[in-house]
């Protein structure tokens, strides 16, 4: 006969605790989960400098330019994203025997992917103004991330970018191409 309420004695004392050892163990992997990997804002600023060189008519056109670039769009995971560049530098530019100041501006929508982390690849196309003609273009990015920041409450990254971009306007019958190649060095967050 003891042994009944000793049965529903032992019951009532292990119950609640293996009730809050559950409960422990739940929040405790709720709280290592890695955040979501999904849509995300994205946005950065570099500072750049670098050449540009022609070819075809303007064959022999080189410059020095100094700017910045923007970038505003979707990470879609950690992998893929989208955004639009927009890029402005100034400088001076030599073609013959001339010399003068000249600026650049483009915008190009831009594909980036991610490789092991820390290094990107990005390509895309958009349009650009090259002091006064102006045309179609391509650009495309490499570059690395060598110090990153993430408190892991969010997926969102804080990272310092190197990079270089390589820029080709397609500025028409009378200038040609010109390619500007620009390194550049700036903050991201995504």
């Amino acid at each position: 006969m003891r042994l009944v309420p000793m049965i529903g004695l032992t019951t009532a004392l292990v119950a609640p605790l293996s009730f809050s050892s559950r409960a422990q163990a739940q929040a405790a992997a709720t709280a290592t989960e890695a955040p979501s990997d999904g849509l995300r804002l994205r946005h950065g600023i570099a500072f750049s400098g670098g050449e540009e060189i022609g070819s075809g008519p303007s064959s022999g056109l080189t410059g020095e330019l100094y700017g910045l670039d923007w970038r505003i769009g979707a990470q879609l995971n950690n992998l893929w994203s989208v955004h639009l560049d927009t890029h402005l530098s100034f400088g001076s530019a030599h073609f013959g025997g001339g010399s003068g100041t000249t600026g650049n501006f483009a915008e190009a929508v831009m594909v980036e992917r991610m490789l092991l982390d820390r290094f990107f690849v990005a390509a895309g196309g958009g349009y650009g103004v090259l002091n006064n003609p102006s045309g179609p273009l391509l650009q495309f990015r490499v570059g690395g991330y060598p110090l990153m920041f993430s408190d892991g409450s969010e997926p969102r990254r804080r990272v310092l970018l190197l990079g270089v971009d390589v820029r080709e306007y397609f500025a028409g019958d009378l200038v040609g191409t010109v390619t500007q190649v620009s390194f550049g060095i700036g903050y991201e967050k995504f």
